[in-house]
């Protein structure tokens, strides 16, 4: 599966990047993080290697890229959230090669390596597109044709803001694909050739994504999923039900059934993110900053730990055991040694942000990025701080930003690392 660091950060930190080993004319190939910036139409193409600013992209017509993902070896689309387009772009060449348009305003995406087509999920409405990555068509619309002007996600009691669907997943097949509709609270099960749902059911609260394991899905993508549930907005909100994650299956009838729901303490606010630290353990970051380890045959909590407020993404370094937390309202990481899972420490936190300013809190920004990188020696960590537009590097050896540098952007939040 392409994309590994948006869907599922820890997916590089365990087995590389995707992408290629060389470029084919005998230059080393090296990392690459590509971010775009949502106050602007830039798209930044970062050697991280060397640390220096390759590229700058401008993706206009289209506006607001608020993160990139890569689809191929060769490109990547930028998320415009602000307009109805999605803009693509060769980031070998560093140009834009089309700019799509589309009923929507686009939230995500999500495709798999033998697939040509690109799943796109809707930020304004509850629709997902799916469109070739050849000919950069879009092939069909899903879901409901109504903006959240008209029909908007209760933001007011369910956490994650104002995004009409949760992040888009296709399942092993290629052939179906859930769509997390946070308008209506529902999971859809939908077949790439038809606009009529295969299943749906409601869910407890809004819900954020899914993610699953390898081992327990077969080839036709019938088996075991996790999903997060969002929570309640306000903590003290007693009638919204706690945060948490949702394990269900799927099956070859299409049927979509819930196991087993794991929930937070209500206190803990919302949930963004979770991932998986090997085949047993689900680690779930909350908004109030604890995070819990939960072991997925169980669905119970076997361990907890304080990282910082906004707690909303983790990712691990396999050879060092570590994890480090990203803590979207917090000025610092949270680093944990995991030598035992069941045990986990906290080591350090690291400023890597300024503190945001009251205009910034009002108006739903974050201090710190939601994609970020482990590089294979398990020592370098990266990523960028939001509202600074600074992207560094951690040593973990050390605990300390090693190097930054400064985008020539406002607001850089989200975007893919690609090797090549």
């Amino acid at each position: 599966m392409r994309k590994p660091l948006l869907a599922a950060v820890v997916t590089a930190a365990l087995f590389g990047l995707s992408g290629c080993d060389s470029d084919g004319n005998g230059v080393e190939p090296s990392t690459h993080a590509l971010y775009g910036d949502y106050e602007s139409t830039k798209v930044f193409n970062i050697d991280v290697d060397r640390m220096s600013l390759d590229a700058v992209m401008n993706v206009s017509p289209a506006l607001g890229p608020y993160g990139v993902d890569c689809e191929t070896d060769t490109e990547a689309f930028a998320l415009t959230r602000r307009g109805d387009s999605i803009a693509v772009i060769n980031f070998r060449e560093n140009r834009v090669v089309k700019v799509i348009p589309l009923k929507f305003h686009p939230r995500s995406t999500a495709t798999l390596d033998n697939l040509d087509l690109v799943l796109v999920s809707g930020k304004t409405k509850p629709m997902s597109a799916t469109i070739g990555k050849t000919d950069h068509e879009v092939k069909r619309y899903f879901g409901e044709d109504v903006d959240t002007s008209v029909h908007p996600v209760d933001s007011s009691n369910y956490f994650g803001g104002g995004n009409a669907t949760g992040h888009p997943f296709w399942l092993a097949d290629g052939r179906r694909f859930l769509m997390l509709d946070r308008v209506n609270r529902k999971l859809i099960l939908y077949s790439k050739d038809s606009e009529t749902p295969l299943a749906q059911i409601d869910t407890e609260t809004t819900a954020h994504h899914v993610l699953t394991l390898s081992s327990e899905v077969d080839s036709s993508g019938n088996g075991t999923y996790y999903m997060t549930l969002e929570g309640p907005n306000d903590a003290e909100n007693g009638s919204i039900p706690a945060a948490g994650i949702m394990k269900f299956t799927i099956d070859s009838s299409n049927a979509i059934t819930v196991d087993t729901v794991f929930h937070a303490a209500h206190e803990d606010g919302g949930v963004h993110h979770a991932a998986f630290y090997g085949d047993k353990y689900i680690f779930m970051p909350t908004y109030s900053g604890k995070v819990y380890v939960v072991d997925k045959n169980s669905m119970s909590s076997v361990a907890a730990f304080r990282a910082g407020l906004g707690a909303g993404h983790i990712t691990f370094s396999i050879p060092k055991r570590l994890a480090v937390v990203t803590n979207h309202k917090a000025t610092y990481v949270t680093v944990v040694d995991l030598s035992n899972p069941q045990s986990p420490k906290v080591v350090g936190n690291i400023e890597v942000a300024k503190p945001l300013t009251s205009e910034e809190w009002a108006a739903g920004k974050n201090a710190q990025a939601h994609t970020s990188y482990i590089d294979e020696s398990g020592r370098y960590f990266y990523s960028c701080a939001n509202c600074e537009a600074k992207f560094y590097s951690i040593d973990l050896d050390y605990l300390w930003v090693s190097k930054s540098i400064k985008l020539p952007g406002t607001y850089v939040a989200m975007g893919d690392f690609i090797r090549y």
